[in-house]
C-alpha cells in the first residue's frame, strides 16, 4: 500500500505573541514542534503498514526548517520522506494548500490511504483532509479515535455526543486522526542515526506545475484576537446576610444584570 501522512510545523503556542497594532501573530520567538495530532496520524500509518504492508511517505508543505519535523517521522519509522517548497505557495489558504498537496501526492504515485491530524493547533481549521478526499475522489473518515483495518476497509470510532459512532469505508482514504486514538511510538537510537542522514526529497512548482490561477487564494485571515479570558468570581464577604445581600445586588446592577 502507499500511504502518506501529512505533517506540519507549527509554532509551540504558548510563546506567540499577538501583535495588537497589526492583529497579526508573532512566531518570531516562538519555537517550533510538530503538530501533535500528527503523531497519532503517524502511528495509524505505521499500524497499517504492519497490518497491510507496503511505505509510508511523510510530506509537509514548508521551508527548510520544517525538515526537522520530517526527521522526527523518519527516525519513528517513515520510509519517505517529502517537502514541498516553493515561493509561489507562501500564503495559500487551505483550498490551495489541498490542491498542492493533492497533486504532489499524484506526482509521488498516488496514494491508498491518506492520514493526517484533526487539526493543525495554530490555525484549527480542520479542512485539508475532507478537501484532499473531494480532490483526489477518495473515501473520507473524520476525527478517528480508534482505527481498525483489513485488506479492504478502514474501519474507526469517533466521539459522537455522550456517545461513539463506528464508520468503515473502503481503500482508497483519506481519515483524518485525533489525539488519543492510539500511542504514538518513539524513535529508537537507530532509527535516530538513520534520521539524520536521510535524504528530504524536494518538491516545487517546477515539478507539480500549478498555474497561478490554481493557486490564487480566495481567502485570507484578516486579524487575530486573543481569547477572551473568563472573569475570576467574586467572594462576598459582610456582616451580615443583609449587608452580603447589598453587596451583591450593587455588582448585578453594575453589570446591568438587573
Amino acid at each position: 500500500m502507499n500511504i502518506f501522512v501529512l505533517i506540519k510545523q507549527v509554532p509551540v503556542i504558548s510563546e506567540i505573541a499577538i501583535n495588537h497594532q497589526t492583529f497579526t501573530a508573532d512566531r518570531s520567538a516562538a519555537g517550533s514542534m510538530m503538530n501533535p495530532c500528527d503523531l497519532f496520524a503517524l502511528e495509524a500509518a505505521f499500524e497499517l503498514k504492519t497490518s497491510n504492508g507496503g511505505t509510508v511517505t511523510v510530506l509537509t508543505m514548508g521551508n527548510e526548517s520544517s525538515e526537522s519535523q520530517l526527521r522526527e517521522a523518519v527516525g519513528m519509522g517513515a520510509d519517505r520522506a517529502v517537502r514541498i517548497t516553493d515561493d509561489s505557495f507562501a500564503g495559500s489558504d487551505t483550498l490551495v494548500t489541498a490542491k498542492v498537496l493533492a497533486t504532489a501526492i499524484q506526482h509521488l504515485g498516488g496514494a491508498d490511504c491518506i492520514f493526517c491530524g484533526q487539526a493543525s493547533v495554530d490555525s484549527a481549521t480542520g479542512q485539508i483532509g475532507g478537501k484532499l478526499s473531494a480532490l483526489l475522489h477518495m473515501n473520507l473518515l473524520t476525527s478517528a479515535n480508534h482505527i481498525v483495518s483489513n485488506e479492504r476497509n478502514l474501519t474507526i470510532r469517533r466521539i459522537a455526543g455522550t456517545g461513539y459512532e463506528v464508520w468503515s469505508a473502503p481503500f482508497p482514504v483519506v481519515c483524518s486522526v485525533s489525539e488519543g486514538a492510539n500511542h504514538p511510538r518513539m524513535a529508537t537510537l537507530r532509527g535516530k542515526m538513520a534520521a539524520k542522514k536521510a535524504e528530504i526529497e524536494l518538491l516545487t512548482n517546477e515539478d507539480l506545475k500549478l498555474s497561478e490561477e490554481q493557486l490564487l487564494s480566495l481567502s485570507k485571515v484578516e486579524a487575530l484576537f486573543p481569547a477572551a479570558r473568563q472573569e475570576v468570581g467574586h467572594r462576598i464577604i459582610g456582616a451580615d446576610e443583609k449587608e452580603m445581600s447589598r453587596k451583591l445586588a450593587d455588582i448585578l446592577i453594575a453589570k446591568h444584570l438587573i
